[in-house]
């Protein structure tokens, strides 16, 4: 997938963006990700929006490994501790339920060093319309060869294989 854009999350171009990295698997996606002064909220915490975009994009590439793409309908955040800067922070998103158009998706933000929760969520994503879909693809150009990788690190995955990236 082509990243050289300004998405907040994983496009390359935005200089204040996160910059995430995700590992995909059946109806799962990672990132790590350690924040700075840049994103931080009080001394020495990342800022409440900040981590709920973490988890917004992780649980939405939950749903990407499929070929879906998908827009964030409703999203509720726990925090559950400050979340410090300067340490590694491991982010999962999975796929709790699938509907007609509605996909259910749940995600955590946790401490790498001890895996402690410091934030959970829940949100619900719609699918995104055909026309949508198809125009996105074609801005994002390399999408199918995208897709294609994340499907293969998912079979390899089925098959017991390692754990590819899907990006």
């Amino acid at each position: 997938m082509n990243f050289d854009h300004w998405c907040f999350a994983c496009g390359r171009r935005n200089p204040a963006g996160l910059h995430l990295d995700f590992d995909v698997a059946t109806n799962r996606a990672e990132a790590r990700y350690t924040g700075d002064r840049l994103h931080q909220g009080y001394d020495g915490a990342l800022h409440g929006g900040v981590v709920t975009a973490l988890l917004d994009e992780t649980m939405g590439w939950a749903i990407f490994h499929q070929g879906v793409w998908g827009v964030t309908a409703r999203l509720a955040v726990t925090f559950r501790q400050p979340v410090p800067l300067g340490e590694e922070l491991r982010v999962t998103g999975e796929v709790v339920r699938e509907r007609s158009r509605a996909i259910d998706t749940r995600g955590t933000v946790r401490r790498g060093a001890d895996d402690t929760v410091l934030a959970e969520a829940e949100a619900v994503f719609l699918r995104m319309p055909e026309r949508r879909r198809l125009e996105l693809e074609r801005r994002y150009a390399t999408s199918a060869d995208a897709f294609a990788r994340v499907r293969a690190a998912v079979a390899a995955e089925a098959a017991g294989g390692p754990r590819g990236e899907g990006r």
